[in-house]
């Protein structure tokens, strides 16, 4: 018997770090659910496809305007100082604005099809979801509280879908943006960037931490949600029986509760979010500090111009403003795992590409006949009075 992967011995020192990243990410970013969906993935392949490939494009080059602004302000003081031109100045902007149009021109794309790729699936959730609770038997459907279904078929499909979007989006908006941008900050200074990115790393083990913290409390929420909407549906469905014998007021005071405890989760879960955001965002600016102190005596000294020094700051900058949106991925993803494991149970079989039915449309030789002599439904004899 084969032994396991991860149980065999390390044969090298590659094998070994492939296989401690692989534990990581099994760990805390709760991968398995994610390839459980490939084949909802597959069934927009040719979008996911061409948006990954517009935002590789837009988050490589999301790097060149920061440095055509640091020219051009180059090519200002130049002139300020009686050595550069105005040919120079005007190529620097024009350089300045082709940036620009190139990171926004591919945002646009990348948006466009990577936004309508994940919509598709959460549409074909929703709809495999529906289409496995309608194959039921009768027996189990009468058991099982509607407005449960509703909660998971509503609630836990748009939880799911946040963190497909975020597997499939912000990989690239977040991870691949970040890296781009140290890795040109790393061409400038190496040890000033090391400087202001020591506070960084600080803030993945405070998100990896707290994962667990949002997973139970999304949970809870998505239960809660659960049952006051079950809740809901019954007493709409025999609000006339309790007038009848008389206990409106309970019903109402059930549901009260039901509604105060739903809330109170929520909150939670918000309340959550919105302390961890601002806590990683400090952790994450306080770069700036090292960047104006070590890089303004670089200036002062002649190491980097001005211009550097400003398109280093935008950069670091730029990292800054996504750079907490990693932690936030991680906690994203996993919440999304507890929206799976709560609507697997109601998910029909995925539809292949080849095989969905949905897809085809009749073809006008398969049309009936309008004038074959169809079978018409027998109608009673006419009696007459």
């Amino acid at each position: 018997m084969t032994p396991s992967l991860f149980l065999a011995p390390p044969r090298d020192g590659a094998h070994s770090a492939s296989v401690a990243w692989r534990l990581l990410l099994r760990s805390f970013v709760n991968l398995p659910y994610l390839w459980e969906l490939r084949p909802y993935l597959r069934q927009v392949g040719g979008l996911l496809a061409i948006g990954s490939l517009m935002a590789i494009i837009m988050n490589t080059a999301i790097v060149l305007p920061a440095l055509a602004l640091g020219r051009a302000i180059d090519a200002v003081l130049a002139i300020e100082r009686g050595e550069g031109d105005a040919a120079t100045a005007g190529w620097a902007a024009l350089s300045l604005i082709g940036a620009a149009a190139i990171v926004e021109l591919s945002r646009v794309f990348k948006r466009y099809w990577l936004i309508t790729a994940n919509q598709r699936v959460r549409a074909n959730l929703r709809a495999d979801a529906l289409r496995g609770v309608l194959a039921w038997p009768a027996e189990r459907l009468h058991q099982t509280p509607f407005g449960d279904l509703m909660a998971r078929i509503d609630g836990d499909v748009e939880t799911l879908g946040l963190g497909v979007r975020e597997a499939t989006t912000e990989i690239w908006d977040t991870v691949l943006f970040s890296v781009s941008l140290v890795v040109v900050m790393l061409t400038f200074d190496v040890g000033l960037t090391v400087l202001a990115m020591l506070p960084v790393p600080a803030a993945m083990p405070l998100a990896l931490a707290t994962g667990r913290w949002v997973r139970e409390r999304i949970s809870a929420a998505r239960a809660a949600a659960a049952r006051a909407t079950a809740a809901l549906q019954e007493l709409l469905a025999g609000v006339r029986v309790l007038r009848l014998f008389g206990h409106e007021a309970t019903a109402t005071r059930r549901y009260a509760t039901l509604s105060e405890d739903q809330a109170e989760t929520m909150l939670a879960t918000q309340r959550l979010r919105s302390t961890l955001a601002p806590t990683y965002t400090v952790m994450m600016v306080a770069g700036v500090t090292f960047i104006l102190w070590f890089g303004g005596e670089n200036v002062i000294a002649g190491l980097m111009t001005a211009g550097q020094l400003v398109a280093f700051l935008e950069l670091y900058l730029q990292v800054v403003k996504r750079g907490f949106r990693v932690p936030q991925l991680i906690n994203s993803v996993q919440a999304g795992g507890v929206a799976y494991r709560r609507l697997k149970p109601l998910l029909a079989p995925a539809l292949s590409v080849e095989g969905n039915h949905h897809a085809r449309r009749s073809s006008p030789a398969t049309w009936p006949d309008s004038s074959s002599n169809r079978p018409r439904p027998s109608r009673p004899d006419r009696v007459d009075p």
